[in-house]
């Protein structure tokens, strides 16, 4: 089950594959995302999300494949070009500087646009510049602005890395389990920053761990599974995806009958979504 893209797609990769040895992390992988489109990349642990995105972001060598943004092939580009070009991720853990305040790093995403002579200046000046200013009030930080990433909560942290991306003025938003062990409020929060974000036109590529928010957040799925797509499509449609359905619960991955069968809690991710499903239509 594939779904391409009804838009031009301003990020695609074809054919992108990361070996490590004998280990194919990911292997042949294609995708395309439009302005304004979530993408969410869902699979179970080992699937190769996280590599595929570290390939993207030219973090890891790439034993074959293209990588292009706006046409235009990146795929030798080194990482530190790719803010200029209009690609910026975050990443599994915070990684924020903590002797900087929450305003200092988020300006650092700006000053990756500016002379290498103007940058160390320009942090010290404090001054937000009209990115910073925009990153800030997008995200919602500002009453944390003179704060040190000590003294933030985990989902206000994690907001703040957001912003620091923003302001570098992405076409190509990357973020990686951005809700890992946050709480259901601050989950739905970041969900609803990333919706409100894609309605301004930002592509986003989401890799997360919460099929119901992947469910809820995202405009289409692309299911991997060692190192493999695996299904694509509209995000219901991949998480019924009999493939996807093995995957995560070691199930065969022919014809089922009866739904799903009982799972260990740590394989029950979709098992959980389908349970919430049943329960709101029982409701109404």
């Amino acid at each position: 089950m594939t779904t391409a893209p009804a838009r031009t797609a301003v990020l695609t990769t074809s054919d992108v594959a990361v070996h490590f040895g004998g280990i194919k992390a990911v292997d042949g992988v294609d995708l395309g995302i439009a302005p304004g489109e979530i993408l969410g990349i869902l699979g179970p642990n080992g699937s190769g999300k996280s590599t595929l995105l570290a390939a993207v972001t030219r973090l890891v060598p790439l034993t074959r494949g293209r990588l292009s943004l706006d046409g235009t092939d990146y795929t030798g580009s080194p990482a530190y070009r790719l803010a200029r070009r209009g690609i910026a991720r975050t990443f599994q853990t915070v990684r924020l500087l903590p002797d900087l305040t929450v305003l200092e790093n988020v300006q650092l995403g700006a000053d990756l646009h500016l002379p290498r002579a103007s940058r160390l200046r320009e942090l010290l000046r404090r001054g937000a510049v009209p990115e910073v200013a925009e990153a800030v009030e997008r995200t919602g930080i500002g009453d944390a602005l003179d704060r040190r990433p000590g003294e933030l909560s985990y989902g206000t942290a994690r907001r703040v890395e957001i912003a620091r991306a923003l302001a570098a003025g992405p076409r190509v938003l990357l973020l990686d389990e951005p809700t890992a062990g946050m709480n259901q409020p601050e989950r739905r929060e970041v969900a609803g920053l990333l919706r409100r974000l894609r309605d301004e036109g930002l592509a986003q590529l989401l890799v997360e761990h919460d099929v119901q928010m992947m469910v809820d957040t995202c405009d289409r799925l692309l299911a991997m599974n060692q190192g493999v797509r695996i299904a694509e499509g509209a995000p219901t449609d991949v998480v019924e995806d009999a493939g996807v359905q093995s995957a995560y619960l070691g199930r065969p991955s022919g014809p089922q009958q009866g739904g799903f069968a009982p799972v260990e809690p740590q394989q029950s991710h979709l098992a959980a979504t389908r349970e919430r499903e049943a329960g709101r239509a029982a409701d109404r």
